[in-house]
């Protein structure tokens, strides 16, 4: 298949990038052109600012494609996403969106499937991952364009741009106590990033897979805490907690802090798709952690100042 990938030089883009030629399938990226370092031979780059729409519809007049995935977040409005698929057409295939587990109301209880409510609990982000679900399934409804949305959850591996996995890596090479929430109970779902290229790139193409969205994850709901643990155990590093003080702001991760549980079922695309992870949590966080060593990360420089008052107090 001709595929085109809007981002490509980033963590999710990457890997999709490195799926889809490891499965035969000639790949072009929709980028603004700003690290063409990052993409192996062969990969030709059509360089355009997706929220440049005019410029948008000049770089790929005359384009066509079997499927395009679209991963770039600028941030991306519904707007956004009718400007790509506008400016291709027909031509554009089978449109593949990725969007996130945060569309779902996270108030209700977990687990949440595809039919669970989506609201705006997470905000302008969630506005505009829901614009960009509703333009695309609107398109398959009125024109039949062939659409799928894939709603990962917290997506981790190597390259990831978000400090997660990474964050705890940095303290537990170290020998530093990790500081954890009060609570750190609230349960957390992971997704190796090579899972979700995977599960991207099997979907494209097939019909049964028109309409629908699709929550793509690990199967292991953990708790905060025992995420830190885990990843302890998997690194064979001693680990030492520092409960913080009720209401007190702690560093923990990028993104990881948040009082609610995030928990998905991946039931539909097993069932409809077949697809599954090859990685475990633990195997995925052991992946990750010679990728850091290999990387040099274990020696960059780190700023404790935060945690280290919340230990002295």
């Amino acid at each position: 298949m001709r595929v085109l990938i809007v981002g490509g030089t980033e963590f999710i883009s990457l890997h999709t990038l490195r799926a889809l030629r490891r499965d035969g399938h000639e790949v072009s990226v929709l980028n603004r052109g700003r690290h063409p370092e990052r993409l192996p031979p062969g990969v030709r780059t059509i360089v355009a600012d997706r929220l440049d729409h005019a410029g948008l519809r000049r770089a790929l007049a005359s384009e066509r494609f079997d499927a395009v995935v679209d991963i770039a977040y600028a941030p991306t409005t519904g707007a956004d996403v009718e400007a790509l698929v506008d400016a291709l057409g027909e031509r554009a295939g089978h449109v593949v969106f990725v969007s996130t587990g945060r569309v779902y109301d996270h108030a209700l209880p977990i687990p949440f499937d595809e039919t669970t409510t989506r609201n705006l609990y997470w905000g302008d982000y969630a506005r505009n991952k829901i614009a960009g679900e509703d333009a695309l399934l609107r398109r398959h409804r009125e024109r039949g364009l062939p659409v799928s949305i894939v709603r990962p959850t917290h997506v981790f591996g190597p390259l990831n741009t978000r400090n997660n996995e990474t964050f705890f890596f940095d303290r537990l090479v170290r020998g530093r106590p990790i500081v954890v929430p009060a609570s750190g109970g609230w349960l957390r779902q992971f997704g190796h990033v090579e899972d979700l290229a995977d599960a991207i790139v099997a979907l494209l193409g097939t019909p049964a897979a028109f309409g629908q969205s699709y929550n793509v994850s690990g199967e292991e709901a953990i708790s905060q805490i025992g995420f830190v643990e885990l990843i302890a155990e998997v690194l064979g590093r001693p680990l030492t907690l520092v409960t913080a003080p009720a209401g007190a702001k702690v560093p923990f991760g990028q993104n990881l802090l948040y009082d609610c549980h995030a928990v998905y079922t991946t039931t539909k695309a097993r069932h409809d798709l077949g697809i599954r992870p090859r990685y475990t949590l633990a195997s995925g966080l052991a992946q990750t952690f010679e990728w850091y060593e290999r990387e040099g990360l274990a020696r960059r420089e780190v700023d404790f100042a935060a945690e280290d008052a919340i230990i002295k107090r």
